[in-house]
Order: C-alpha cells, then sequence, then structure tokens
C-alpha cells in the first residue's frame, strides 16, 4: 500500500454527518438551507445547523445539528484487482486529499413533521398537497384572503417540548394492587443511599440493626475510634437527635458524620420525628417521654424588617464565607441547633427537636402533657402531642420574635434620638417634652411609632400539612 500526498498544501474540509441516504447532492443542500446557511454556520454567525427534510414546508419542524472540533483526514482509496490472476492479492493506492477539524453532527431527536394534505375530491384514495390553499403564494395575492371555501388545518408550531435524548428509565409499582394506584418513578441514586430511610408507621416495624457493609464503608473513608465513640455516646445520652445537632454537639466533620450516622440510627422521612435520626432498637411509638423529640418545623414568612436579619440557610452560609467577621448579634448563629428567645432564629426555616426550644415556657406545657391512658397508642400526624400543640408552640415563638424585634428598633430610635439631640445641642424643659434621666423623651416610649414599623412585617408560622 503506497500513500501519497495529492498536493504540497492540503485543504481544509468541514464534515457533515448528514442523517440519511443522499441520493442528489444539490437536494441534500437544500434541506440545509444551501450553500449560504452551511457557510454562515461554519463561520459562527449561527450556532447550530438547521436541517429540513421538507424544506418548502413551512410547518416542518427542523432537526438541529450541534458544531463540534474533531481532527481528520479525507482520504481517496484506490485498489487494484488482477483480473488474470484472482489470487494475487489486491494493490491499494491512498491519496490525501485534504484535512477537516470542524464538523456538524446531528444527534437531536426529530419532532413529529407535518404535511398539509387532504384528501382528493376525485379520488378518495390519494391525497394532495394544499399548500396554496393554507399560506399565500405571494404578498400580491389577493385572491387568497377573498377565498370562500378554507380547509381546517391547525398544527402546534411546536409538537415536543425537548429535542435532547433523555436515558431515563421509568419503572413501576409492583404492588399488589389492582393497577389502578400505579405510580411511576425515576430510577436515580438517592442521596441518601448511605441511610436506612423509614416512612413513619403505627403498624411496620423499625430496623433493630444497620447494614453489615456500613462498617466497610466507614474503613474506607477513614473513620476513627474516637470519633465513632463521641457519636455513640451522644446516641446513647439521647435517642433522637438532627443532623445539624449531631455536628455540632460532636464536632465532627460532614463527611465524617455522613459515615457515621447509619451505623447508629435509621432516617424517618415522614410522621411526627421527620427528618429526625433514631437510634437503632428504639421505638418511639412505645416512649411517651419522646414527645420532647418530635420535629418542630419553623418557618418564618415575612415582606420587610425581619428580611435584613434573617434569610434562607444558602445564603446565610455564603455570607459568613464571604466575610467570616460580620456578625451580627441579634440573629443565632447558622451552625447553632437550638433556638434562645433572646436571640432571632438561624435562618427561614428551622427544623429543631421541641427540646431544643429553649424557652421555660413551652419546657412546661410539654411537662404537663397527661400520660396516655392504658393501651393509647401514638398518633401518626401529632405523635404524642396532644392536637393544635404545635400551632399553640408556632403561635409563642412568632411572639417572641416579634417582641425582640420591637426592642431592637425601639433601641435604635433611642439611640438616634440622644445623637440628635447632642448634635443640635438642644435641652427640652421637664414641662414640654421633656428629656427623662437617661436623655430618653417621655412621649417616644410609646409603642405607637414601634407598631408603625412593624405593620408591613409578616412573621408568622407556616404550618406543614
Amino acid at each position: 500500500m503506497s500513500i501519497q500526498l495529492s498536493g504540497t498544501s492540503l485543504s481544509e474540509f468541514a464534515v457533515i454527518q448528514y442523517p440519511g441516504l443522499v441520493k442528489d447532492v444539490n437536494k441534500m443542500l437544500s434541506t440545509l438551507g444551501g450553500i449560504t446557511k452551511v457557510s454562515q454556520a461554519l463561520e459562527g454567525d449561527t450556532k447550530r445547523l438547521e436541517l429540513r427534510y421538507h424544506y418548502e414546508n413551512p410547518f416542518n419542524k427542523s432537526v438541529c445539528g450541534e458544531i463540534n472540533k474533531r481532527a481528520g483526514l479525507l482520504l481517496s482509496v484506490k485498489v487494484r484487482r488482477s483480473k488474470k490472476d484472482r489470487s494475487k492479492p489486491p494493490q491499494y493506492k491512498v491519496d490525501i486529499l485534504g484535512y477537516t477539524n470542524t464538523g456538524f453532527t446531528f444527534e437531536s431527536m426529530c419532532d413529529f413533521q407535518y404535511l398539509p394534505l387532504l384528501p382528493d375530491n376525485e379520488n378518495k384514495r390519494e391525497l394532495k398537497m394544499v399548500m396554496h390553499s393554507v399560506m399565500p403564494q405571494s404578498v400580491i395575492d389577493l385572491d387568497f384572503f377573498n377565498r370562500t371555501e378554507v380547509p381546517l388545518i391547525t398544527v402546534p408550531t411546536v409538537f415536543a417540548r425537548n429535542d435532547n435524548v433523555h436515558d431515563n428509565i421509568f419503572r413501576g409499582d409492583f404492588s399488589k394492587e389492582d393497577g389502578q394506584h400505579e405510580v411511576l418513578g425515576v430510577c436515580q441514586k438517592s442521596s441518601y443511599e448511605n441511610r436506612d430511610i423509614v416512612p413513619f408507621s403505627t403498624v411496620d416495624s423499625f430496623p433493630a440493626r444497620p447494614d453489615p457493609q456500613i462498617i466497610k464503608r466507614m474503613k474506607v473513608k477513614y473513620v476513627s475510634d474516637e470519633q465513632f465513640e463521641k457519636v455513640k455516646k451522644l446516641f446513647e445520652e439521647c435517642p433522637v437527635w438532627t443532623r445539624i445537632a449531631l455536628l455540632y454537639e460532636s464536632g465532627i466533620s460532614k463527611d465524617k458524620l455522613k459515615c457515621i450516622i447509619p451505623s447508629m440510627a435509621y432516617y424517618f422521612s415522614t410522621g411526627p420525628w421527620r427528618t429526625m435520626y433514631v437510634r437503632y432498637g428504639y421505638d418511639p411509638r412505645k416512649d411517651f417521654s419522646s414527645r420532647y423529640y418530635q420535629t418542630f418545623d419553623f418557618r418564618l414568612r415575612f415582606r420587610s424588617g425581619i428580611a435584613e436579619f434573617v434569610s434562607d440557610r444558602k445564603t446565610s452560609i455564603k455570607k459568613r464565607q464571604k466575610n467570616p467577621y460580620e456578625i451580627n448579634t441579634l440573629v443565632q448563629d447558622i451552625d447553632y441547633p437550638y433556638f434562645d428567645e433572646h436571640k432571632l432564629p438561624r435562618s427561614r426555616q428551622c427544623i429543631l427537636r421541641y427540646c431544643d426550644i429553649r424557652m421555660p415556657k413551652i419546657q412546661e406545657m410539654l411537662e404537663k402533657i397527661p400520660s396516655p391512658l392504658a393501651g393509647a397508642t401514638c398518633n401518626e400526624r401529632t405523635g404524642w402531642l396532644p392536637s393544635g400543640f404545635d400551632s399553640q408552640v408556632r403561635q409563642i415563638v412568632s411572639n417572641v420574635i416579634k417582641d425582640l424585634l420591637k426592642n431592637h428598633y425601639r433601641k435604635e430610635h433611642i439611640h438616634a434620638e440622644l445623637e440628635s439631640c447632642e448634635n443640635t445641642g438642644q435641652e427640652a424643659e421637664d414641662d414640654e417634652g421633656a428629656v427623662s434621666d437617661e436623655g430618653v423623651p417621655d412621649d417616644f416610649m410609646n409603642d405607637d411609632n414601634i407598631e408603625e414599623i412593624l405593620d408591613d412585617m409578616q412573621i408568622e408560622a407556616e404550618e406543614i400539612n
């Protein structure tokens, strides 16, 4: 085999992987919009190369080809075989005609295509094109608008919403029902693949021991015995924890804790202990004291006022990473897992245990709940708490937050008034709007102007059904 160059300088070509059998090059180019459209796509004026199989049909949906960089050679291969001696091996002559750096590939889906065809009046079995009846042939085609018989053809501009191929594999509901409540899902890896996720039930049993493979995973992640014992001690002291509380109390990184928790606890996805980690072997349905560990989901809904202090968790973490020294003393730290009555919540949504609410009034309410009668069972939604208990707690927490903001704005206005008095040198007499012993006007201490500030502020707990 011999390889020869066709010339001293090689020509540059572009590859178009046409999705079809080409019998006529001119017709093939017309489906691509002509050589002009191809040149514009190669020069980068358009990002995609459109292919229309029926280029004269405006109802045709184009197939788009993506431009990509790929190196290649255009070869001319000639094969010479001996006609006299068939056993003689053929001779190959290869000429390099040029090279390529770019190309177009059509990998998107082809949308449904529509042709304006109607049955022929003379021969009902045949269809005829009625493009002239659907669209005017020119700008001055006035007869088109004077027609009396118009075929009814209504076509959507786009049939398929996407032109990319999705490789999702759907699975059916293999329950023993009659098929009326079948559910389709996507076979994707869950983000909780290392956890035992348990939906709450008043009948089914809960896991008593972890998966044996979890111990091997901890060795791969280089979890030390000291870290393991820290978490184990926490679960011995309390059988139910939140993730943020375990991070705070143990001081272990998220990656390590992610491997340790599945070896000690399972995860509730629904029910009164939703999003909680429960120690293996512990059944909160049988322990009345587990009411202290039930989930309290508190959310702030507001328009203004509190928005300058409290934001969502992701925004708070970004702010702290951007400026770690900027700390607002009025708001709890984003990693603090408890709620104190002297500070605002750490984020707009806080998932806590009831024992994490460090307010004596609420803890007294939990303590005063009467013990259930013999044979009583845990409620599937409210747990061991009476109906409406969570609404009362939300109202108390909302009132505490409102009082904190009122005191904060009162202090700000007092500080502003003091600075104004010092700058202007004004001294008021005791009987005419006198300044009190602390230098604050007596008429300012009412809550009228404080309430005006909080009028636009909607602080309310959102109940999660």
